[in-house]
């Protein structure tokens, strides 16, 4: 496809900087990289002297693979081969990895260890945990400390510490996002240093805090300009003198809000509505009275709220509270900087860097010492890299943070524009990665009006449907402004199709946007019988997720085309093309899977918790526990009771009577040691204690060996043991998703061997680590058991499918609320507004907030919505021909009034204060789609139907609104009644089914060919051997049956670092090395070593099995009568494989005639002489040349005739060679 005009001056721009603003599915990738190619093929630069920023490490290698590709293919010989060695030492790759190289550069300036190693993020927080808690243990003991004591009585509790140190660790890693982390740490407690009603009003809280006040007076003078002409329009002048007199307080406080915050706060605090009254002589509808008193609460909640939020203080008590938080913060931040400082000289002391490192450790390298976030002074190593690097590039520049920016600017050339940035700020959507959109925002702005800037915008779209472009363009062209969301979505950020999908005969997926709503007062219960216990309300997300699972079987059942682009055709739907986004998939997704599996649907939810919930990781943890210390009843209960040791209840019960005021394991430890006096004065049977003791003996014995195995080994050698010992591996294999349960145990044995190479070391650290990971909500993903590219429906969340696209989208939950509980922590950070306190009174044991709080929060709740806005766009752009909404509402009665609530609007744009007041995303989609033609079903439940103003546009849309009831299986209704339930009570069998007859049928089935139930379809020739061989190498008919030895698997890797090789793996090393060795090298027994060397470093065979190869019985080989002409070969065939059809009475005489066996093997090694072939085969198995020669007779004779078969020519001579003795055995 050529390149559009817009690409064209992207890839071809020169001599400024440059901000490309592609918008989803415009092939920003695919410019940038011929940009790059551009400037190679053109000569205006070598490829190292480019800087190619990424955002992941996947994305750089595609770009090198990419422009490698486009170096072989576009450039002569002698520049190929130059740019392509350059190729290697080019800067592509992420910031961080950027940084690493120059740190290790210039190591010495920063007084680095020049062995620092690339912190494992589990030993980090280990180590934080470490830090603060020596920290703190220092500050304890210091005898004039108040502040500090202070701090922590505020912030603390009575359990412990945690949480201040989680505000600590926080406010730690907020302040790595700026430029200069201590400087902006310093200068927090300043903001609190107000003292009057001037510089009050100066301070950028307040602005804050009148915006949000301007907004809701827009909201009640909106409301009462309503009022007042719905009265007047109906003839009702006490209604309309009371809304005119509202109208009129209501502009006094608008006119007031930045002349004098004083009046206003009279104002508002003296005024007081008069009651709605109207005498019976005026004849008024009693909805029409509704509709007015409506209009009226709106307007008195809201101004009941702002006062409440804004205006309970005056002045002069919101500035006597600035010198307590003014304390607070400057404790706060004295204890931040006391751990960054402590905790960068524990990394340093460990050699240790974190990924933060590595973007302060470059910006200090980069900067002078003297620099500051807003000047910032370029060093001389800056300097050398500004005259390195031609151009910088940066992709994904929208989730760029303040750190990465000051370190792009101090490398850009002070000479001449060289910077390229590439992204779409409608796509930024990592804030909680402290990425700051507001930089891109910045640019987009200021670019198209200087000089030395260009701004360009990709706006073709080459991926989805003109369908779902339209509806995309048509939601967010009224959501999306600068207050709301921003960023105005005009015509320069709209998305215009750029790929015309070819028309068919045949049903394809081109469609309307669905949205469907399903309501959750819906209830449905099995029974008539209200009070029944077995009552089941299908409600909320079950029932939205039923409703999935019937929507992608309709789709499934009508089998619409999909189009593939790479092969130019349409092909049948296939269960991998839907893809199901949610916002947040903790608990919904695994409803929804489990759902959908009822209905047969594949399916695989990548689900990013989980982990430390699955019963075997938590019998295994406890089992962990108890070794480490058994003096815990909880865990050692847990593991007595698990499938490990087995007790039952009852054990356990006479366990605890035994001596109630011991706890459990000295219970344990007494009864293996109780005599036969204290036998006798035992509070159970003996009989019932004589077999519990040989239980309590046994699971103390294997504790004890356990833990006496610990004090010596490493963690996961002790949980590999422990698999062992137990076989609860195998036990949990058994069961339901046995596989997935297995692999997380691996997973378990796979993160204790991770924590292990980390500087930390024991069973006691690794404990307290995972208790760490729980305690912070760090949990990990239950472990992986199905290939992505399966065919099956995929769950993920909107955060995971960014960069994808997929044929069908099924966006679902849309009625979730939005999470606001960060709002809710005791300490809330801005990097404008800065800290966030709430004004504490130890003491009488209560806090309220203060109007630096309530600033901050609206400013965050202002910032978070955009992002939802922008996390709203990512998913409905990711669809490519098919787009599905679906959401769940409480209540649709009142959720229609709601959407219908703006129908009078007359801008295209929804109001700014309507737009921030969205809880959900359907509080955005569904008013802005009851304003299109499509919107009917939701408009005519509206009064407001008839005056609905409606925008012109041709996006289309397919509406449904749904009870619960009705997507409910109908097959549970009917088939529960009184009459089964009662049965089932009384344990009587149920009566008999149409499907009885059925089931019998196919359970008594058997296959009437049994004979040939006995001949294998498919055969190896080392499973003939198994089978056959023999001294008068006859098949044998009764051994048919025992045909196939155990499979062999390769042994995993966490097992080859803990145990010897078996003799399989033996010879797979043998026969790997004479498949790889140079027969034409260095056949010295040092040439032999380094030839091995060699295959270990390209990872073909592993270091540690160099010593154990035959190195002098591989040069005797080599050098003997037949080495010596394999050397002087014409050619050589290396491990041939070949597949033969034979027929299968050769070895089966019960056959039939045309039955066949498929044979397959592969060939050593085949040696072509001009008269003929020589074949060869290796053998490393211990036994003497007889048993060797009618061991493998059958074998040879088969690789014979295949071989002879390929080469079409004959076999003149075959041998064995066995490497134990080096003895060459021709048969």
């Amino acid at each position: 496809m050529p390149w559009s005009a817009q690409q064209q001056q992207a890839i071809n721009t020169y001599d400024k900087n440059i901000l490309v603003a592609a918008a989803a599915g415009s092939g920003k990738t695919s410019v940038l990289v011929e940009r790059v190619i551009q400037r190679i093929v053109n000569k205006t630069c070598d490829i190292n002297q480019i800087l190619v920023v990424t955002f992941t490490n996947a994305a750089a290698s595609e770009m090198r693979e990419r422009i490698a590709s486009a170096i072989t293919e576009k450039l002569s010989d002698k520049d190929k081969e130059r740019q392509l060695i350059l190729l290697n030492a080019s800067s592509i790759s992420t910031l961080h990895a950027f940084c690493q190289n120059i740190i290790r550069q210039y190591f010495h300036q920063l007084g680095l260890d020049p062995k620092f190693r690339l912190a494992n993020p589990q030993e980090i927080e280990l180590l934080k945990l470490d830090v603060l808690e020596e920290l703190f243990e220092t500050n304890y003991d210091k005898d004039d400390n108040e502040d500090f004591l202070e701090f922590t009585d505020t912030y603390g509790n009575e359990r412990g510490d945690d949480s201040t140190y989680d505000i600590i660790l926080k406010l730690y890693e907020y302040s790595r996002s700026q430029p200069f982390p201590l400087q902006w740490l310093k200068a927090l407690p300043s903001y609190f240093q107000i003292n009057n009603a001037d510089e009050l009003n100066d301070c950028p809280w307040l602005q804050i805090i009148k915006d949000n006040v301007k907004d809701g007076l827009n909201i009640a003078i909106d409301n009462s300009q309503k009022m007042y002409q719905l009265a007047t329009d109906l003839n009702l002048p006490p209604y309309a003198d009371i809304a005119s007199e509202d109208l009129a307080f209501l502009y006094d406080l608008n006119n007031l809000i930045d002349t004098s915050w004083q009046e206003f706060f009279n104002l508002i605090n003296e005024f007081k509505f008069k009651a709605l009254r109207i005498s019976k002589k005026f004849s008024v509808s009693e909805e029409d009275k509704a509709t007015i008193s409506a209009l009226r609460d709106e307007t008195k909640k809201i101004i009941k709220q702002l006062k409440e939020h804004y205006f309970t203080q005056t002045i002069e008590d919101t500035l006597s509270d600035m010198p307590q938080l003014y304390k607070q913060a400057n404790s706060l931040c004295n204890i931040t900087i006391e751990f960054s400082q402590a905790f960068s000289k524990a990394k340093n002391e460990r050699s240790l860097v974190d990924f933060s490192d590595l973007e302060h450790f470059t910006l200090k390298l980069l900067a002078e010492e003297n620099s500051t976030a807003e000047k910032l002074i370029p060093s001389s190593i800056a300097q050398t890299l500004q005259e390195k690097y031609v151009e910088i590039m940066v992709d994904e520049y929208q989730d760029t943070n303040g750190v990465q920016e000051a370190i792009l600017n101090l490398i850009a050339s002070r000479t001449k524009p060289n910077l390229f940035f590439v992204g779409d700020v409608k796509q930024s959507i990592y804030k909680f990665r402290l990425a700051e959109p507001e930089l891109f925002l910045a640019k987009y702005h200021q670019y198209p009006h200087e000089e030395d800037c260009l701004r360009i915008d990709l706006a073709q779209n080459f991926r989805s449907r003109k369908e779902i472009l339209d509806g995309v363009n048509f939601i967010f062209s009224q959501i999306m402004t600068t207050k709301a969301g921003e960023l105005s979505y005009g015509k320069d950020e709209a998305l215009y199709c750029g790929f015309d999908y070819p028309q068919s005969e045949f049903l394809t997926l081109k469609s309307p946007i669905e949205l469907t709503l399903l309501d959750k007062q819906q209830k449905l219960t099995l029974t008539d019988n209200d009070d029944s216990d077995n009552e089941d309300t299908v409600q909320g997300f079950q029932a939205e997720a039923k409703y999935i699972a019937l929507r992608i079987k309709e789709l499934m059942n009508k089998q619409p085309l999909v189009f593939n682009k790479h092969t130019k055709t349409y092909r049948p739907i296939k269960w991998k093309d839907i893809v199901i986004l949610l916002r947040s998939v903790q608990d919904k997704a695994k409803i929804l899977a489990d759902v959908l599996r009822e209905d047969n649907i594949p399916v695989y939810a990548t689900i990013e918790t989980g982990y430390f919930q699955e019963t075997e990781v938590r019998i295994m943890l406890s089992l962990l526990q108890i070794i480490d210390n058994p003096q815990q009843d909880i865990p050692l209960t847990a593991i007595l009771y698990s499938p490990i040791f087995n007790f039952t209840v009852e054990d356990l019960a006479h366990i605890r009577l035994i001596n109630p005021q011991l706890n459990m394991y000295e219970t344990l430890l007494f009864m293996t040691s109780i005599n036969e006096l204290q036998e006798q004065l035992l509070p159970i049977d003996k009989k019932v204690f004589a077999k519990l003791q040989i239980k309590v003996n046994d699971f103390l014995t294997k504790l004890h060996y356990w833990r006496d195995y610990a004090r010596s080994h490493s963690v996961p050698e002790l949980i590999w043991l422990l698999l062992n010992d137990t076989g609860y591996y195998d036990y949990v294999g058994g069961l339901p998703e046995g596989s997935v349960r297995q692999a997380n145990l691996r997973a378990l044995y796979d993160r204790a061997f991770n924590y292990e190479q980390t500087s930390f070391r024991g069973l006691f650290r690794f404990l307290r680590f995972i208790h760490k990971m729980q305690h912070m909500g760090n949990d990990l993903a239950v472990a992986r058991n199905l290939s992505d590219s399966e065919d099956v429906v995929r769950i993920m969340s909107i955060h995971k499918s960014k960069g994808l696209e997929f044929p069908i989208v099924i966006l679902a939950d849309i009625g979730k609320q939005f999470n606001l509980k960060d709002i809710q922590e005791s300490v809330l950070f801005h990097k404008k507004l800065g800290l966030g306190l709430y004004v504490n009174d130890v003491k009488h044991h209560y806090r309220y907030q203060n109007l630096s709080r309530q600033a901050i929060i609206q400013q965050i709740v202002k910032e978070y919505k955009a992002e939802e806005m922008r996390i709203l766009y990512v998913a409905m752009t990711r669809a490519r021909e098919k787009l599905i909404l679906t959401g769940t509402v409480r209540n649709m009665e009142k959720f229609i009034q709601y959407t219908c609530s703006q129908l009078q609007t007359t801008t295209k744009t929804l109001p700014d204060y309507f737009i921030m007041q969205a809880k959900s995303y359907l509080d955005w989609l569904a008013p802005a789609i009851a304003r299109h033609k499509d919107g009917l079903v939701l408009r005519r439940q509206s009064a407001t139907n008839e005056s609905a103003i409606l925008l012109d546009d041709p996006s289309q849309w397919q509406i449904s609104l749904i009870n619960s009831l009705d997507i409910t299986d109908k097959t549970i209704i009917s088939t529960v009644n009184e009459d089964i339930i009662n049965k089932v009570k009384k344990l009587q069998p149920l009566p008999a089914t149409k499907q009885k007859d059925n089931i019998d049928k196919l359970l008594n089935w058997s296959y009437p060919h049994q004979e040939a139930l006995s001949i294998p379809a498919k055969l190896s020739v080392t499973e003939i051997k198994q089978q056959f061989a023999s001294t008068d190498y006859a098949p044998q008919d009764d051994n048919a049956q025992t045909l196939f030895a155990e499979t062999s698997f390769k042994r995993p890797q966490f097992l080859q670092k803990q145990t010897k090789m078996t003799a399989t793996e033996y010879g797979s090393l043998m026969h790997t090395v004479m498949q790889h060795l140079d027969f034409h090298g260095d056949l010295s027994d040092k040439g032999i070593l380094a030839q091995l060397q060699n295959l270990a470093d390209r990872e073909i065979i592993d270091k540690q099995h160099i010593n154990k190869i035959y190195r002098k019985n591989i040069r005797e080989f080599l050098f003997s009568p037949l080495g010596l002409r394999i050397q002087k070969a014409k050619s050589l065939q290396r491990e041939l494989a070949f597949n033969r059809m034979i027929n299968a009475k050769v070895y089966y005489p019960q056959a039939e005639d045309n039955d066949t066996i498929f044979i397959q093997g592969i060939i050593d090694l085949l040696v072509e002489e001009d008269d003929g072939l020589i074949l060869l085969d290796y053998k490393t198995d211990n036994c003497t040349q007889i048993e060797a020669k009618a061991k493998y007779a059958m074998q040879i004779e088969l690789y014979a005739q295949a071989a002879s078969e390929i080469m079409r020519k004959p076999i003149k001579e075959k041998y064995l060679y066995l490497f134990h003795d080096a003895s060459l055995i021709k048969m």
